[in-house]
């Protein structure tokens, strides 16, 4: 008698199982048909009332939560955001693509997540890259006309000479201010750290303004008038600032290398422009 009981409660175990195995398998197949569809709809870019009511009715009939529904139309937000952020950079049409496919799919600036932060950082790059350059509360005291554009945690480092190793360093993109070059999008360029040859010696803050950019940290403090900054060199965790006749250059670790750097290259040529007619007519 106990050994029938033992079976029927394994088969009813058994059954158990497998109606549950059925029922997700068929709760992931209208998921991913529901994703399909959604995706063929917008191929032509813009979803029309006829298919946002096809896709509603398909959702209600498979039983799609509307949980599972925004689910999908974030998967597809996020696939288009990286499609249109694959070269680093955010044009005026892919932005517009963008906010047209939000709109579409009704996500909310909280349904997107950290997608909202990639974005944000997206746009803000474009921005600065356009002469619009952002305006931020200074952490430090400033002179009279002088404008904090970015300030950020980072660290000081300094470039060791090791006995024995070579002088190729960690490979960056020089770019000269004296020129018209933009920071090279989509090139990897080697980090900083963790080289041997690399020692960071101080904590601090990082300050971009329309005349300087400053380090201030627990011991030590650096300041390079954009007057006198004569290249920037980009790595993927930080950039070294090389100074008109200064005998050693400024190394900062920064958490976002190529915003920061694109920030603090818009802000010196802005200066190096509005201080060139004073020195056209101190030569004159």
């Amino acid at each position: 008698m106990r050994s029938d009981i033992l079976l029927l409660l394994v088969l009813l175990l058994v059954a158990g199982a497998s109606a549950f195995g059925y029922y997700r398998y068929r709760r992931r197949a209208a998921w991913r048909l529901y994703h399909r569809m959604l995706e063929s709809a917008l191929a032509d870019g813009t979803l029309t009332p006829e298919e946002v009511a096809e896709l509603e009715q398909f959702r209600r009939e498979r039983e799609v939560t509307e949980g599972e529904a925004r689910m999908v139309a974030r998967a597809v937000y996020r696939r288009a955001l990286r499609s249109a952020a694959q070269d680093a950079r955010l044009s005026e049409e892919e932005d517009r693509h963008l906010a047209r496919l939000q709109a579409d799919l009704g996500l909310s600036e909280n349904d997107l997540g950290e997608d909202r932060d990639t974005l944000g950082r997206l746009r803000l790059l474009a921005k600065v890259e356009a002469g619009q350059l952002p305006v931020v509360e200074a952490p430090m005291p400033l002179v009279p006309h002088e404008v904090c554009h970015w300030a950020s945690p980072a660290s000081l480092a300094e470039r060791l000479d090791l006995p024995g190793r070579s002088r190729t360093g960690a490979r960056g993109h020089a770019i000269p201010l004296s020129g018209t070059g933009v920071l090279p999008a989509g090139r990897q360029s080697d980090p900083l750290r963790p080289s041997e040859e690399i020692l960071p010696v101080d904590i601090g803050l990082l300050m971009i303004t329309s005349r300087r950019t400053v380090f201030q940290g627990a011991k030590r403090s650096v300041s390079v008038p954009h007057a006198r900054l004569e290249t920037l060199v980009l790595h993927a965790d930080g950039m070294r600032l090389d100074e008109l006749g200064a005998a050693t250059r400024a190394v900062l670790l920064v958490e976002d290398a190529e915003l920061t750097a694109a920030i603090l290259l818009g802000a010196a040529r802005r200066r190096r422009e509005e201080i060139r007619p004073t020195r056209r007519d101190r030569t004159a």
